[in-house]
């Protein structure tokens, strides 16, 4: 494959003009390129092309579940009556499953309020940070009628009479999926949106996951390369070009720690298997245990933060000392912004999803979108870290914006070393993505209507005619 008149941008984002040639998946030639014979050509008309974007944080199988789910909560829906109203306009009579619920639409909503406001049917919500679902009476009696081959402990997990259950996720999913999530059609979504690669943070990934997963690129129902991170059995198990290896995945709790020395011990572990440790931080509380650990551990290095949507300034020093990196997501402040100009006081107003600052104090920083319980789209997740504003027109903490260039960059990173951005050069492997601008105009336009073309291994994946 050819590509005709592009516009590539260098390692300071000085824009140059060069033809690109793909062969066996990779970039092969750069410069003023005459066809070969039988060569496929695309007309780039000096427009850019860069490096696939790589979403270095995402539950690829929670979104393609969410695809097939029923909006609850803002933007789509801002009421109870709305609320009511969606719940019960969605035709059919097995399981509803419900996403992105906020308690500002109903504080106290459960089992009770489920029977008396929603459907004849089993019926599943989930709060829109992915730990909380909220089942009505029948949706109960069917997955404790389901749990008899589990074990004690997982069934009082599923006991909670309010209908409220917490942390279940996975046991929710294996109780009451009746086929599989339509992966192929998420998949050709991020492709419409540029991207390339993948890096499932899923906790509960496994040996199974890793097979299925496997199963469906051979099936070209997965486009991008996925980087799995999850479980410390992953360490044992085979993987491809296409499929990696990830970090061990922690997901702390404030009010269910895991006993500090095991901490410690899962660390090391991992950093004997040259496996690096991704730690979910969304509180002070969290982050503080996580350096404490890493601290006690004694091999810190290359280990990530994720989210990290909380970092008052005295622990960003920590930080930078630990050498351990952050996994954010500047969407959140788009998306979610409103409510924490509500909900979280003032004084800590300025220590959200930091951007800038991590920079400046050279810690290493890298984007996702926490798809699904983030939207999908990474440009507006660049967006977002370039203007702070919120859903609602405010600006939440300036001093934490950062340039396109910088926001790009957070995408750019390659799987397996995230913190730096890739460039498309000789060698590299052809996962691009042209762009109907050059970058001068999109830079001015973080949007993902400017995606024109999507190329993962060589191949096209997304064409916009």
């Amino acid at each position: 494959m050819l590509l005709k008149d592009t516009e590539l941008l260098d390692s300071k984002f000085r824009p140059y003009s060069t033809d690109i040639r793909l062969s066996a998946g990779k970039v092969c030639e750069l410069g003023s390129l005459s066809p070969w014979a039988n060569e496929e050509v695309i007309e780039a008309d000096n427009c850019v092309v860069i490096p696939g974007l790589n979403d270095h944080h995402a539950h690829l199988v929670s979104y393609a579940a969410s695809l097939n789910s029923v909006k609850c909560g803002p933007p789509e829906v801002s009421s109870i009556e709305d609320l009511i109203i969606t719940l019960n306009q969605v035709p059919g009579s097995d399981w509803l499953r419900g996403i992105g619920f906020h308690e500002s639409l109903c504080a106290n909503i459960d089992r009770v309020w489920l029977d008396q406001h929603g459907p004849k049917r089993p019926v599943r919500i989930q709060h829109r940070s992915g730990r909380l679902w909220v089942l009505n009476s029948l949706g109960l009696e069917l997955i404790r009628e389901r749990a008899d081959a589990l074990t004690g402990h997982e069934r009082r997990r599923l006991s909670e009479t309010s209908g409220r259950l917490y942390d279940v996720d996975e046991l929710i999913s294996n109780l009451t999926r009746a086929e599989p999530p339509p992966l192929m059609t998420a998949s050709q979504k991020l492709a419409s949106f540029g991207v390339t690669g993948v890096n499932d943070m899923t906790p509960a990934n496994d040996p199974a996951s890793l097979t299925w997963f496997s199963e469906l690129q051979d099936e070209n129902k997965l486009l991008q390369k996925v980087m799995m991170s999850g479980r410390p059995e992953l360490s044992e198990c085979r993987f491809s070009d296409t499929l990696s290896l990830g970090s061990t995945k922690v997901h702390l709790h404030d009010y269910d720690l895991p006993d500090f020395p095991d901490f410690v011990d899962l660390i090391k572990k991992s950093h004997r298997q040259s496996r690096t440790v991704a730690v979910h931080c969304v509180t002070e509380v969290a982050l503080v245990f996580t350096l404490s650990a890493m601290r006690a551990a004694g091999c810190s290095k290359d280990n990530r933060i994720e989210h990290a949507s909380v970092i008052p300034p005295e622990l960003i020093r920590q930080l930078q000392e630990l050498e351990l990196a952050v996994v954010t997501q500047p969407n959140f402040v788009h998306e979610k912004g409103d409510t924490y100009l509500k909900e979280v006081p003032v004084s800590e107003h300025d220590y959200l999803y930091r951007c800038r600052s991590l920079i400046d104090e050279n810690v290493p920083l890298a984007f996702g979108t926490d798809l699904p319980f983030g939207k999908p789209n990474p440009w507006s997740a660049m967006r977002a870290a370039t203007d702070r504003q919120t859903g609602g027109g405010n600006v939440l903490n300036s001093a934490e914006c950062i340039t396109p260039e910088q926001a790009l960059t957070g995408f750019l990173g390659a799987l397996e070393s995230p913190f730096e951005a890739r460039q498309v050069s000789i060698g590299a492997d052809a996962d691009l993505c042209l762009l109907d601008a050059p970058w001068h105009e999109v830079r001015m336009d973080l949007d993902a209507r400017h995606v024109k073309l999507t190329i993962i291994g060589g191949e096209v994946v997304y064409f916009r005619d």
